[in-house]
């Protein structure tokens, strides 16, 4: 098998692949490999994606990217993606069968992760994070799996909340958390409006980014992100709504769209309207537009239920995962794996972990 480099003269070919793997989901794309490396300047973010080709047919391909890390004045080479787990790698469909007990999926998996060590050593890296896309439709399968803890992963799995967007709206509504149809209810006061490819403007999209940084009270990511949101609006592959209260947009949702599921993005509303409803009528609405496209799943983010040895949330953290979970849905393995190339930092690592979580025990 050979393994080539991704850069600008296969991104094409690169995203082409994309569309007809499984495995792969808009996380793994060139947009958003093109995010991620102007996400966080500080983590000096560098691409190392590859390509696995056999007898000139990409077999998989594999985003990695090189983040710098600081621990108490000291940096730390990962494999993470804008500081957390990078897109699992992406096979494509069609790996026949080798013998009784192999198949050319594992084959391709061994010479992926035989090259991800080899990089890893080679580039002085302690520790690699990877994630599997449960909006990808080999993890909707009924059959996927953590793979990753057959090349030395540490299972590291979360869960995110997907919402079925086959069912009728009737189901939807009843699905809904009681405190959360009254509060819909109430937000029927707003004026809800959809913006896609055929009608977004710099203007409005202005208006989102700057009750973006409002929201935040300052602004949180450069504006080169922002950019190539917009020309995902433009070319497909996401959707703003808005909502508008006594004539000024007060609040938005920036959601994605991929292989005909969707993933909310980014929410902003303006904290002078924080006793209002607007994100319970925003999301209600979003559904509702949604299932009329004939979305099949929307995935309306991670679900966190407290201290794990882990992953530590905070309380705003659990409030958003409370709240989202209000909007109906089931829960299903975010599955992920972390492994370790160096003693010492796995070591200090887990026994920070070992205190934080024991910190955690009331």
């Amino acid at each position: 098998m050979e393994i080539v480099k991704l850069t600008k003269a296969n991104y094409k070919e690169w995203d082409d692949f994309c569309l007809k793997s499984d495995d792969a989901w808009f996380w793994h794309t060139t947009d958003w490999l093109e995010y991620t490396l102007q996400y966080k300047p500080e983590l000096e973010t560098k691409n190392f994606n590859f390509l696995i080709y056999k007898q000139n047919k990409i077999k998989a391909i594999v985003p990695l990217t090189l983040e710098v890390r600081q621990r108490e004045g000291e940096k730390i080479n990962e494999f993470s993606f804008g500081g957390f787990a990078v897109p699992a790698p992406a096979l494509a469909n069609d790996l026949e069968k080798i013998e009784k007990d192999r198949t050319e999926r594992d084959l391709v998996y061994d010479c992926v992760f035989a090259e991800i060590d080899r990089l890893a050593k080679e580039n002085k890296v302690k520790r690699a994070w990877f994630r599997q896309t449960p909006l990808a439709r080999s993890s909707l399968d009924k059959n996927f799996f953590n793979y990753l803890i057959k090349f030395g992963y540490l299972d590291v799995s979360l869960n995110t909340q997907l919402i079925d967007l086959n069912k009728s709206e009737a189901e939807l509504w009843q699905d809904l958390r009681r405190n959360h149809r009254r509060n819909i209810k109430k937000g029927g006061q707003f004026k809800i409006a959809f913006y896609t490819a055929e009608n977004i403007t710099p203007q409005l999209f202005n208006a989102y980014k700057k009750t973006h940084h409002k929201a935040a009270g300052r602004k949180t990511r450069p504006d080169e992100t922002f950019a190539l949101m917009y020309q995902w609006l433009k070319n497909d592959l996401a959707f703003l709504v808005a909502a508008e209260y006594e004539n000024k947009r007060i609040g938005f949702e920036y959601y994605g769209i991929y292989k005909n599921n969707v993933y909310g993005f980014s929410a902003a509303n303006d904290p002078d309207y924080a006793h209002l409803p607007v994100r319970h009528a925003i999301e209600w609405e979003a559904i509702r537009w949604m299932k009329k496209k004939g979305i099949s799943f929307y995935d309306i983010g991670l679900q966190q239920y407290g201290a794990r040895f882990h992953d530590f949330p905070d309380k705003k953290q659990l409030d958003i995962s409370h709240f989202k979970k209000g909007f109906g849905g089931f829960p299903v393995p975010w599955l992920m794996g972390e492994k370790f190339f160096d003693q010492s930092y796995f070591q200090d690592t887990y026994r920070q972990r070992i205190a934080k979580y024991a910190e955690s025990i009331i």
